[in-house]
């Protein structure tokens, strides 16, 4: 109801990354992207509910819907008070300028696709992947200060495919669940398919020495990460929708032991 499976995914995957880059990341980066993802979150289900009818909300977006004046007047601002206090004075410069770019693609992500102000140049879900993934590993880019961007631009868009996955499989089941097969439906076999040989490449290429052998631990994480989400679409249809979203999303984080693991 809250929405905080998607932060604890976040900060799970980022101390993971750490972790495999061997990064001591401050306890401040944490706490800020667990609140920057939940701020997301709760303003795209809050709007969500003055563009859809009460009759056809899900559970989730019924919560918002009974909440949402107390979240727009108080939650909402208040939390975004404490993202611009961390931001001034507690996060360090370098990061600061990364969550900012961060935050203007945040802020064409809800102009483009929650506000329907303009017309959107990719997806919805690929956007929001795409974002969460920056989000989450901006502080090892910070920290580890790469010679090149390739290894941190693999990484990233590694992880992007990961959560792109997941909320892919999310909607298809929701849509199954309406008798409303959609383009979800149609194309997450295909999406997981192609998923899984492209980080397996990487891999193997991380294997041949062309990329940094730190990634090594959380792309094997990713792609296991895919296993199970190719392996939840095989039996997709005996869960209902909520216990289906439960399981995606553990699919994300239960490969993350092999991180520390694989990096010892």
């Amino acid at each position: 109801m809250l929405s905080l499976e998607a932060p604890l995914v976040a900060v799970l995957w980022q101390a993971a990354l750490a972790e495999a880059h061997d990064v001591r990341l401050p306890p401040v980066l944490h706490a800020g992207l667990a609140l920057c993802v939940w701020v997301i979150y709760a303003l795209d289900r809050t709007w969500d509910t003055f563009r859809t009818s009460p009759a056809l909300l899900d559970e989730r977006h019924a919560f918002y819907r009974r909440h949402r004046r107390l979240l727009l007047a108080a939650v909402l601002p208040a939390a975004c008070a404490v993202l611009g206090w961390l931001a001034l004075y507690e996060v360090p410069e370098g990061i600061l300028w990364q969550a900012a770019s961060i935050a203007v693609f945040a802020g064409l992500y809800f102009f483009v696709y929650v506000a329907r102000l303009a017309p959107a140049l990719m997806p919805k879900p690929h956007a929001a992947a795409l974002i969460f993934a920056l989000g989450c590993t901006a502080g090892i880019r910070f920290y580890t200060m790469p010679d090149t961007w390739a290894d941190p631009i693999l990484e990233c868009a590694a992880l992007a495919l990961l959560v792109l996955s997941n909320l892919a499989s999310i909607a298809a089941r929701e849509e199954e669940a309406q008798d409303k097969p959609g383009r979800w439906s149609a194309t997450l076999p295909m999406m997981l398919t192609g998923n899984l040989l492209v980080v397996g490449l990487l891999l193997f290429y991380i294997q041949k020495g062309t990329f940094d052998a730190a990634m090594f631990a959380p792309m094997t994480a990713v792609l296991a990460g895919l296993a199970l989400l190719a392996v939840l679409r095989r039996f997709h249809v005996r869960l209902s929708v909520d216990a289906h979203q439960v399981l995606a999303d553990l699919a994300v984080i239960v490969p993350l032991p092999l991180v520390w693991v694989l990096g010892r």
